[in-house]
């Protein structure tokens, strides 16, 4: 509705100068003897200046239309809190007849969803392990327009017939390298969907090979050659998650408000997600995660592993 009346009022100020124009050509061309003379070119081009003028003046305006409207929009997608600040108000009009500055459109595109009014909060809480250990456990949000870590690195040495580090969180977008330190071979891959990859064989003195993690997930790495070597890589979505403290709490910062999925993830066991009411105020949630054991695996042709001594 305010949209309505916003764009009704760009009308009727297109309307008005139209009636102010219009005058002038009617006395350029009845003007009799006598009377004052037409308006000379000049008049005509400052006149056709000014016009010009008001006229992106109003497609400006109506640019900043769209884009308040475009924002709402995205709010109420993203299930965002609307609030009477969260909304830009309506662009003044320009003075008649004056050539003013265009109104400013990089404030409805630019603002954070803090600035927006959509606001964020500290969600804390707890994790369970059963039967497990809690060094290794991480929980974050899982959004789907998270910001990714396109050009971040991660470095995963082969050593000692190893993988150091063998747990790992990545934003997806991350590039990991797999540097062999080894003087034998190790031939790195993973089967893990759409992470999925393998390096070839390689050892101590060639160049590092890497692989960019591209979707949300676990990633489990192995050698074809060794098989107990093994690494575990969790692709978050973006920049919301932290690891779980020795007692099992954990606490993320900067969470937007709204509902949200919070995941609690360690290795060999199912991630377990819940679904939280984000406030201003903060949120609190737990976790019990049941570990499910070391599985054997194959090589990456899916057969199991030769003689080769370890």
């Amino acid at each position: 509705m305010n949209r309505a009346r916003n764009f009704q009022s760009l009308l009727r100020f297109g309307i008005a100068m139209a009636i102010a124009i219009a005058p002038l050509h009617a006395f350029a061309a009845d003007s009799k003897p006598g009377e004052p003379p037409p308006p000379t070119a000049a008049d005509f081009a400052r006149l056709q200046k000014e016009v010009s003028e008001q006229r992106q003046l109003i497609i400006q305006m109506m640019q900043v239309e769209q884009q308040r409207y475009d924002m709402l929009l995205r709010l109420l997608q993203s299930g965002g809190q609307l609030s009477p600040s969260a909304i830009p108000p309506p662009p003044a009009p320009p003075a008649a007849g004056g050539g003013g500055a265009a109104p400013s459109t990089t404030a409805a595109v630019t603002k954070t969803p803090s600035e927006r009014g959509g606001g964020s909060g500290v969600v804390t809480g707890h994790v369970q392990v059963r039967s497990g250990s809690l060094k290794d456990v991480y929980v974050y949000v899982d959004m789907a327009k998270g910001s990714g870590g396109r050009g971040h690195t991660l470095e995963i040495k082969q050593k000692d017939k190893q993988f150091s580090p063998q747990v790992a969180v990545v934003q997806k977008g991350t590039t990991v390298s797999f540097p062999n330190l080894d003087a034998v071979f190790h031939s790195v891959f993973s089967t893990s969907g759409r992470n999925s990859f393998d390096l070839g064989s390689y050892r101590s003195g060639d160049p590092a090979r890497s692989a960019t993690l591209t979707t949300p997930g676990v990633v489990e790495v192995f050698c074809n050659i060794h098989a107990k070597m093994n690494a575990a890589i969790l692709v978050v979505p973006g920049p919301l998650y932290t690891k779980v403290g020795p007692d099992g709490s954990f606490r993320l910062e900067n969470v937007p408000v709204g509902a949200r999925r919070i995941v609690a993830w360690t290795p060999n066991a199912k991630p377990v997600q819940q679904k939280v009411d984000v406030t201003s105020g903060g949120a609190q949630t737990t976790f019990t995660l049941d570990l499910e054991g070391t599985k054997a695996h194959t090589n990456k042709l899916g057969q199991p592993y030769g003689s080769y001594k370890e």
